[in-house]
């Protein structure tokens, strides 16, 4: 995953509230979700893709059900994510959730 994100991503959630800022950074909030769920269901719709020459955006619908700390919980938002073209490919530079 690291090779796919820019050294410096930034993750950010409802009312623009920053996450994670750097690669570090935001693969530990990975790390840490899955430390502490088991995903029992996953899904996503309505990708679409936009691009301006280096730069790309990917934005599509998800729900997930899982469980954590003994309860299951069902989450269901939007992600965008935004990429830059480098001299080594797309890099992921922003993400940006939204419930």
């Amino acid at each position: 995953m690291e090779a796919l994100l820019h050294e410096n991503i930034v993750m950010r959630g409802p009312k623009l509230k920053e996450y994670a800022k750097g690669r570090q950074a935001f693969v530990q909030t990975y790390v840490q979700f899955m430390a502490q769920s088991h995903i029992l269901e996953y899904s996503e719709s309505n990708h679409a893709m936009d691009k301006w020459g280096d730069v790309a955006s990917a934005t599509y619908d998800w729900t997930m059900t899982y469980e954590q700390k003994g309860q299951t919980k069902v989450d269901k938002g939007q992600d965008m994510f935004v990429f830059h073209r480098t001299h080594t490919g797309w890099v992921a530079v922003l993400r940006l959730i939204l419930f």
